[in-house]
């Protein structure tokens, strides 16, 4: 990778970081809500998840990987499938948090004002750390399987150089 391209994907890096924040705000948003107000965990963070996955695919495909964007078949389904992977990998996460290393405990145990618990609470704790480390496998599928450049891509780009 050159230069441009280097810092090409150090852009998309950002313009994904803020689409990823929106989407996370969106999915975060929905999830604390469900799980507070019905008391769902797996089935709130699917949905909220879902919303956040729309999101992304409109604004990423039309700002972040615009000039890769195909919006063909074939896209639309390796957007699907990372982001399938993607959720599997958060609510595996978010088990192995709460379950096996019972960060969920742990939080509540550090002494945090209430304030913060009451609105963080150790589930939801799990939830934040899996969607954190979710973002960066996401960006690497969306960047290497989703929005990739084919060889033609290539040729076409150095033609209009």
């Amino acid at each position: 990778m050159g230069k441009n391209g280097a810092k090409k994907s150090f852009f998309q890096l950002i313009k994904f970081g803020l689409v990823g924040i929106l989407n996370t705000l969106i999915d975060t948003v929905i999830s604390l809500v469900l799980n507070g107000v019905l008391g769902w965990y797996y089935p709130a963070k699917i949905i909220g998840y879902c919303a956040g996955v729309l999101n992304s695919y409109l604004l990423n495909s039309n700002w972040t990987f615009r000039a890769e964007r195909k919006k063909d078949a074939r896209e639309i389904i390796s957007f699907l499938i990372v982001n399938l992977v993607v959720l599997g990998i958060s609510l595996g996460l978010m088990k192995l948090f709460r379950d096996a290393l019972l960060l969920d405990a742990w939080w509540m145990s550090l002494g945090l004002p209430a304030w913060i618990t009451g609105i963080i609470d150790g589930e939801r704790a799990c939830m934040l750390l899996s969607t954190v480390i979710c973002l960066i496998v996401n960006f690497i599928g969306n960047k290497l399987i989703v929005f990739r450049h084919s060889g033609n891509d290539k040729k076409e780009m150095d033609a209009v150089k």
